[in-house]
């Protein structure tokens, strides 16, 4: 009888798992996907899995909903991905939350998509829901928003109390309309906060997209994706010319053979002022907008499409992240120049010595720590250098721009690195934290360490 009734249990276990819903996963795709429900889920999945992903408030609505962003991986190379800028294309937080869990989940139990050999490397940034007010109004209706802002909304709906249709942020502005970038010259304008297609009284007047401008700009992101809905189309190209075209158009040419979505030509003259359009002619990188499965009209998509939007999708943000860093190594590799490093009189003939990555002196860690009397190990687990000299304990997370002194976190002043296999840290470090005397010749580019 025990054993009947554990097997009951179980089953009934099972039968409160949604159907296509692994029984490991925290986020549940196939349902109306709430802002709330997006909050719990983002909760969970921080605390499941610490040590690769974190949550960050990069801003709140009108409404005083927060703006999220999740960053999932270790890596100093960073990509950027966004759900949810129009309202009623929700279907893209389902997307997006759904691509953290399962990259989140792979990692952790070492999955088919080999997704720790990306993330030890990389951090994907994602904004899940960037429009949480115009969300809400799109799912919830008026009942979500206060009472004095019900004449308001209703205005803005063309009288209508269905906000099926609603595109923009609770304020009646297109926030795919509001980047600058060819701003000045959008049409089909309605000339006033609406539903759709209002960009604005001028570029990054929304908190929305002030947040993601700010953030944007921070992560510094190698290739970014703006997921929308609907039409299984690629947008791809704003204004690049020669190699960044051409580059840009074969990265483009593999997100569409791997979603079967038609590649777009240049931006129509009738939009303009999308996140996409603006990264494209900020940063001069790569940038999509995917439209997410097929035309279903103004109003959001149905989730009983969802299956067929993540097949399509589930191998994209992989793409994504794994070219992002080639990028970031290429640029990288591109600035560095070698220099001179002589430990003690000695001059330093492993490869790599001195060398100078995107503007900073680096040295390798053990080569110079060990010939000054420290002893150095790696903690494999947490990919971390742990250094002992005397009665200093030094600890250098991987990708970090922090040294654990003694258990104290110092600040470095750039991070730390890898190069050719070897742990390589700010020239700085080495005098600040072991007390060593360090020079620096700029004409010949020679380092000298003295004990």
């Amino acid at each position: 009888m025990p054993v009947l009734r554990w097997l009951t249990l179980v089953l009934l276990l099972l039968l409160l798992v949604p159907a296509g819903v692994s029984a490991q996963s925290i986020v549940n795709p196939k349902q109306t996907y709430t802002y709330e429900q997006m909050e719990r889920d983002l909760a969970a999945l921080e605390a499941r899995y610490p040590d690769i992903v974190q949550v960050q408030n990069i801003g709140t609505t009108a409404y005083g909903r927060n703006i999220y962003a999740v960053g999932l991986g270790k890596g100093l190379s960073t990509s950027y991905i966004n759900g949810s800028n129009h309202a009623r294309e929700w279907i893209t937080t389902n997307l997006t939350m759904e691509m953290i869990d399962v990259y989140a989940e792979d990692y952790a139990s070492s999955g088919g998509l080999n997704m720790k050999a990306i993330l030890d490397h990389h951090t994907m940034w994602f904004v899940p829901m960037m429009n949480p007010d115009g969300v809400t109004l799109q799912q919830r209706g008026l009942s979500a928003f206060p009472s004095s802002a019900h004449a308001s909304l209703i205005r803005m709906n063309g009288g209508s109390r269905d906000f099926t249709r609603w595109k923009a942020n609770a304020r009646g502005v297109d926030l795919n309309r509001q980047f600058d970038a060819g701003w000045y010259q959008i049409r089909n304008n309605p000339g006033s906060p609406a539903h759709e297609n209002y960009p604005g009284t001028a570029p990054h007047t929304e908190k929305e997209v002030q947040a993601v401008v700010a953030f944007t700009e921070k992560i510094d992101p190698q290739m970014a994706v703006s997921y929308h809905s609907s039409g299984e189309i690629l947008f791809w190209n704003y204004n690049q010319r020669g190699y960044q075209l051409s580059r840009d158009r074969q990265h483009a040419s593999w997100i569409s053979n791997a979603t079967g979505y038609r590649l777009m030509g240049g931006h129509s003259s009738y939009s303009g002022g999308g996140y996409t359009d603006w990264f494209i002619d900020r940063f001069k990188r790569p940038a999509f907008t995917p439209e997410v499965s097929p035309y279903v009209g103004a109003r959001h998509v149905p989730v009983s499409y969802f299956d067929r939007i993540w097949n399509q999708n589930r191998q994209v943000g992989k793409y994504i992240a794994q070219r992002s860093h080639d990028m970031y190594r290429n640029k990288l590799r591109a600035s560095m120049r070698d220099g001179t490093l002589i430990i003690n009189g000695t001059t330093y003939t492993a490869d790599p010595g001195a060398v100078i990555l995107d503007g900073r002196t680096y040295v390798p860690v053990r080569g110079v720590l060990e010939q000054l009397g420290a002893s150095v190990g790696w903690d494999q687990e947490s990919r971390t250098a742990l250094i002992r000299s005397g009665s200093t304990e030094i600890a250098l997370p991987l990708y970090q721009r922090e040294a654990i002194v003694n258990g104290t976190a110092r600040a470095l002043d750039a991070p730390v690195q890898t190069l050719n296999g070897r742990t390589m840290v700010p020239l700085r470090f080495v005098s600040e934290t072991i007390g060593a005397r360090v020079t620096w010749e700029q004409a010949t580019r020679t380092v000298r360490v003295i004990q």
